[in-house]
């Protein structure tokens, strides 16, 4: 079926580059009984590629390829979905292809539907479970696929995958760009394609591991709509745009996947103030933070050197939080000053310590506030970092994943929903760095003797 993809990509105004061609040659294939041979179709590509443009001319040839055909799109939102398949809408109504429609594309929210003379439809969904129940599918294409993560991408093919059941070859196509470590869903999509399992049509356009996304004839030489609608000037102007953002500029424009949707601390701030010496000599104070679940809880320490610069070190990262509360006692009555957010998930180890006599140094939002961007600005200083962190694996991977949340009265947070994986250890530490300007002075040792 390719070359009658092909041929609607034309009557659109859209003629197909090559990669396109490719795709759609090998997806189109069909069996002796005239089936599609590959029921799952993969592709990963970069952005401004022109996936949406071989995703309309498929969906429309589907249509068209035989009567009462159901033609579904679906993306990150059902708002995302409507969206795109508005634009879909728009390209056909603008072409010549508009006289093989019925009436006016209806656009109500929910009843959404492009009806073609042959009685197929091209429909949008939300990405849900239930949002495809009761309904039948020849083609499914969901886009933009590395937002979802496992448990709304099983959702997704519950909804996808009944549908096609008593429609003999249905084939579902997935297009995305790759994505972060919350895109567990698309990762293992990924992972199967890479390993040739059989009934996937796999195809991957992204720059190798060894080549450095700032050299921007590498990323050219690899990104397959470059030559066609992809000039050199473009790629200047987007990584000028992205230049705070080098890790959304190596996904977008050569496919690499990312560790986080883009990183706060930047890698080569982070790796300068690593350190493999032991914490300098002087009066600690330690900074105790949880997972939104409770799950996983962080005790940070910290001492500052003679110029008054935190050095931090992981000293606990454990699962639950109960262990937590004799833990931070113990430092806590050797005279230690010891940081908690008051509001959040480490709340019940705050509110058991201030049952037990434990006086804590003072924890309200203002305080954490401070902590997170004290500690971001102590990274990032021109002039070198002005705290250091002993190496952890535990760090090291919430540094990577970490998102902040803005904050509407200006500044900002670490983000535990809007990072990509365990950050308990980076806000231990923020809290650490933090509390120890602020430790309590501790009397001199006075020894009395009875005579």
């Amino acid at each position: 079926m390719g070359p009658a993809v092909h041929k609607v990509a034309s009557v659109l105004g859209r003629p197909l580059m090559p990669w396109q061609r490719y795709v759609s040659d090998v997806a189109g294939e069909v069996d002796d009984g005239g089936l599609f041979v590959y029921p799952l179709v993969v592709v990963t590509i970069q952005r401004q590629a022109g996936k949406t443009t071989l995703d309309l001319a498929t969906s429309v040839q589907r249509c068209l390829q035989a009567p009462r055909r159901k033609v579904w799109h679906t993306a990150q939102t059902g708002q995302d979905a409507r969206k795109k398949w508005g634009e879909l809408v728009d390209d056909v109504m603008t072409s010549p292809l508009s006289q093989l429609v019925v009436g006016k594309p209806k656009r109500s929210n929910g009843g959404e539907s492009l009806e073609f003379v042959n009685g197929s439809k091209l429909r949008p969904h939300p990405p849900t479970r239930d949002s495809l129940h009761g309904e039948q599918s020849d083609t499914n294409n969901v886009d933009e696929a590395w937002v979802f993560d496992e448990a709304q991408g099983a959702d997704l093919f519950q909804a996808i995958v009944p549908t096609q059941a008593t429609r003999p070859g249905a084939q579902t196509f997935i297009w995305s760009t790759a994505g972060d470590r919350s895109s567990t869903w698309f990762r293992e999509l990924v992972n199967r394609g890479r390993s040739g399992e059989p009934g996937m049509a796999y195809f991957e356009w992204s720059i190798p591991d060894d080549v450095d996304p700032a050299d921007l004839e590498a990323v050219a030489a690899h990104h397959p709509a470059y030559g066609h609608t992809i000039t050199m000037r473009a790629l200047e102007a987007a990584q000028v745009t992205l230049a705070g953002r080098p890790g959304e500029f190596a996904r977008a424009y050569g496919n690499r996947w990312t560790g986080a949707a883009e990183r706060v601390i930047p890698i080569d701030a982070w790796n300068a103030a690593r350190t493999e010496a032991p914490l300098p000599d002087g009066q600690a104070a330690y900074g105790v933070a949880t997972t939104a679940d409770g799950a996983w809880t962080a005790i940070v320490a910290a001492v500052a050197d003679d110029q008054g610069r935190p050095w931090v070190e992981v000293l606990a990262h454990r699962p639950g939080r109960s262990w937590a509360v004799p833990f931070v006692k113990a430092l806590r009555d050797l005279g230690q000053g010891v940081a908690i957010e008051r509001r959040g998930p480490a709340a019940p180890i705050a509110d058991a310590l201030e049952l037990a006599d434990v006086d804590l140094l003072a924890g309200g939002r203002p305080d954490y506030v401070a902590a997170c961007q004290d500690l971001f600005d102590r990274m990032t200083d021109e002039a070198g970092p002005r705290l250091f962190h002993r190496s952890s694996e535990a760090l090291d991977l919430a540094s990577d994943v970490a998102g902040r949340r803005q904050l509407l009265d200006g500044g900002w947070v670490w983000s535990r929903t809007r990072s990509t994986g365990d950050v308990s250890t980076l806000e231990a530490a923020s809290l650490a760095a933090w509390a120890v300007a602020r430790n309590p002075v501790q009397a001199p040792t006075v020894v009395y003797f009875r005579r």
